[in-house]
């Protein structure tokens, strides 16, 4: 756990490890690393069935905790009691409950949904009116505290009908909000869709209000921009992956020929916004194309010649398509390169890519 893809690494683990505890007498569940098993054996037979368990895992290079015969147990954020058969919510010990604040910079909708979430909360992960009245103190003390005037009340789950799937051609736009704006961004955003894709436009079937959705996204609070501050001051910049950790010295061109490379001894650059001009040679006219990389120039470089040298990948870019035009009709060109600017990837924190928002 803990890596890029230790979420989805720790499920394939985990499912490889249920299949082999199908042969136990037990009914087993997992999330994640957490487990939990239910057995109708004996005391003696559910301390075999524990040590069955751990031998598997140490099989698999693997090491597990375990209690068993427990009637009282805490999974997750849900406490079972077996003795009486019921189920509430529970909270780790010394966990502070803290909601965002009603007069916060946040969308309304966000605002308005959060008391009435906490309840469906609470009232799905109660068993019963009891156990949530027990369960529900802590949350309505952090909810007054942040300014909600809003009751807590059991509203137990009543059945519903299976949702409709959702769509997969949704076009999603996320402006950010902030209270200081008076303008009413997404009503004017749905105003121009409608008028330059009015009904007989050929595209209308693409853009439209079934197809493009807006929900606004939240601005970093003043916490979040003055910790990132403090981390471009403190923290010393991470090593380029092209620099060698013993000189020092940032490699930028790996070209046999140097006078040969297209951008000028600086061909290894990442995280770039190129343009590439093409000239022809018969009235000097140009045609200009602009793309961008996260990955090193000379990647993306060659991908590009190589759609200009085979004719199945004439229609890869828009920069192919009009190089292969040229080609078809015998007329000469030349094409040059340059970077327009560099600029930070997609940042997990920040949720943002500057260099597709440049």
């Amino acid at each position: 756990m803990g890596s890029f893809d230790g979420a989805e690494t720790c499920e394939l683990v985990g499912s490889f490890l249920l299949s082999q505890l199908q042969e136990l007498d037990i009914n087993t569940g997992l999330y994640r690393d957490d487990g939990l098993a239910i057995s109708n054996a004996s005391p003696r037979d559910t301390e075999n069935i524990k040590k069955a368990i751990c031998r598997i895992f140490n099989k698999n290079g693997l090491r597990i905790t375990i209690e068993a015969n427990k009637k009282i147990i805490n999974f997750l954020d849900v406490t079972f009691n077996l003795n009486n058969e019921t189920f509430y919510t529970c909270t780790k010990p010394n966990t502070t409950l803290q909601y965002v604040h009603h007069e916060s910079n946040h969308p309304h909708s966000i605002i308005k949904n959060i008391p009435p979430g906490i309840n469906k909360r609470l009232s799905s992960l109660s068993s019963d009116r009891t156990s949530f009245d027990q369960a529900a103190a802590p949350y309505q003390k952090a909810l007054k505290e942040s300014g909600y005037n809003y009751t807590l009340r059991y509203d137990p789950a009543t059945p519903s009908r299976g949702k409709n799937r959702q769509r997969k051609d949704i076009l999603w736009y996320n402006p950010p909000y902030s209270k200081n704006v008076n303008t009413n961004i997404g009503h004017r955003f749905l105003n121009l869709i409608d008028k330059h894709f009015h009904k007989d436009h050929k595209l209308r079937k693409i853009f439209n209000r079934n197809t493009i959705k807006l929900s606004y996204s939240c601005m970093n609070n003043i916490k979040h921009a003055i910790d990132n501050h403090n981390k471009r001051i403190l923290n010393p910049q991470r090593p380029n992956p092209t620099t060698t950790p013993d000189t020092k010295i940032t490699k930028t061109c790996n070209c046999r020929r140097k006078n040969e490379c297209p951008l000028n001894e600086k061909c290894l650059s990442p995280s770039v916004i190129y343009q590439a001009t093409v000239t022809r040679e018969d009235n000097n006219t140009t045609e200009t194309y602009i793309g961008l990389t996260e990955n090193e120039f000379k990647t993306r470089y060659r991908n590009h010649t190589a759609s200009f040298r085979h004719e199945k990948h004439r229609n890869s870019t828009e920069l192919s398509k009009h190089i292969w035009t040229l080609k078809d009709n015998n007329i000469k060109h030349s094409i040059s390169w340059r970077i327009l600017s560099t600029n930070p990837i997609y940042n997990s924190s920040s949720k943002k890519c500057h260099l597709c928002l440049k």
